[in-house]
């Protein structure tokens, strides 16, 4: 099977994630603003580990697509790939980022008994999460025009419905733009930003249970909810960064333990464990596997100093960018290979040529759509606040 094992998996994701690693460093070194905002990182009160993870779980979900994306020409089906790893790069990597998600809002909740301003958190998450995602819709969009020679193939009301659908995070669905057939595949990512905001219109009933025995209340009834109702288990993993995010609060003495070697050893254990026992990431059975390489982290435990270094805390940093559009520059990348040679037939060194240089476009442009189309987002005030909003890295703790 091409696409797997060592020599056609683990080795190009190595060489790749380690070229994209060096890149962030080259930017931490050459850009004062990058610099800059590492620093304030470094000197705020945050989960510093996370940081530096949000940066490879989006690198890892870019591997992902790009594997879906090898079998898509083989098979004609977008589907999650034969290779375990392959599968478990991606879904393993949605599954930590919904665990962020639940452990930043919920540890929040915490330290506030749960008397947040509301206003202010809805309006962190629409200036976090709706600017870069715009721009990405927006080319989504654009894309799918251009592909159908801007035409147009269906009455003019019906198009702005389905143009608005794509730049609502596609929770009215995911349409055809204009007849242009799966124009879902331009950029798959969309789906899980549903989830993330489910969460967040959830949030504010949450906050009623944000004490140490209503967490527990909270826990019981969610689980019970999620074991009923759920299509695909992905709550699962909300249910566990909010798990986290109270036993750190209530047992912070579980820090001591797991932030040091035998922290990290455990998270090779775990993660060996997955790779030979889990078939999907989206397993009820499995998900304590994840949960528990989680808690480590978010412990505080900094692998051996990778997830804490300054070039990870860059990736990091421009995570939800990565997020947005490696799968955009993929899709095109490879329709256009796919005109000259059939993707399938490619060497698997060149298919790796290629996705190696599509991510190191992915990070160049990342790193400007964070400067020049998140970063300035982050700094607005409360709609009517005179005093001045919270910093970016005290309001930002999106899952990307």
């Amino acid at each position: 099977m091409p696409l797997a094992g060592f020599p056609g998996l683990v080795l190009p994701t190595l060489i790749v994630t380690a070229l994209l690693f060096l890149i962030a460093k080259v930017i931490d070194r050459r850009s004062s603003f990058y610099r800059q905002q590492v620093d304030e990182e470094l000197s705020a009160t945050r989960f510093h580990s996370i940081d530096g993870l949000r940066g490879f779980l989006a690198i890892a979900v870019m591997y992902h697509h790009a594997v879906i994306t090898y079998f898509y020409y083989a098979t004609g089906r977008w589907d999650v790939p034969p290779s375990r790893l392959g599968t478990l790069l991606g879904q393993g990597a949605v599954a930590m980022f919904f665990m962020v998600t639940a452990l930043l809002f919920w540890t929040r909740a915490l330290k506030a008994q749960g008397r947040m301003d509301l206003r202010r958190f809805f309006w962190s998450r629409i200036t976090r999460m709706v600017p870069m995602y715009v721009v990405s819709s927006g080319a989504l969009i654009v894309t799918a025009l251009a592909l159908t020679h801007f035409r147009l193939n269906y009455p003019l009301m019906q198009l702005f419905r389905d143009i608005t659908s794509w730049l609502l995070f596609t929770l009215p669905g995911q349409p055809d733009v204009n007849g242009m057939v799966n124009t879902k595949y331009i950029n798959t990512v969309y789906w899980s930003l549903v989830y993330e905001w489910d969460f967040y219109l959830l949030f504010p009933l949450m906050m009623f249970f944000a004490n140490r025995r209503g967490s527990w209340i909270l826990f019981v009834v969610s689980a019970l909810l999620i074991a009923w109702h759920s299509v695909n288990n992905v709550e699962w993993y909300f249910l566990y960064g909010a798990l986290t995010a109270t036993l750190l609060f209530q047992f912070p003495q579980i820090k001591n333990v797991l932030r040091g070697v035998v922290g990290s050893l455990l998270i090779v254990v775990m993660s060996a464990a997955i790779l030979h026992e889990t078939p999907t990431a989206y397993d009820p059975r499995y998900a304590p596997l994840f949960f528990g390489i989680f808690l480590v982290v978010a412990s505080g435990n900094s692998f051996f100093g990778i997830l804490t270094s300054r070039a990870a805390r860059v990736l990091g940093m421009i995570s939800y960018s990565v997020y947005l559009t490696h799968n955009y520059l993929l899709y095109l990348t490879f329709r256009l290979v796919n005109h000259f040679r059939d993707v399938q037939t490619l060497p698997v060194h060149v298919f790796w040529v290629i996705t190696g240089s599509v991510a190191v476009v992915v990070i160049g442009l990342s790193a400007v759509t964070y400067r020049f189309v998140e970063y300035p987002f982050l700094k607005m005030r409360v709609p009517g606040e005179r005093t001045e909003s919270a910093s970016p890295a005290a309001m930002s703790g999106s899952a990307r």
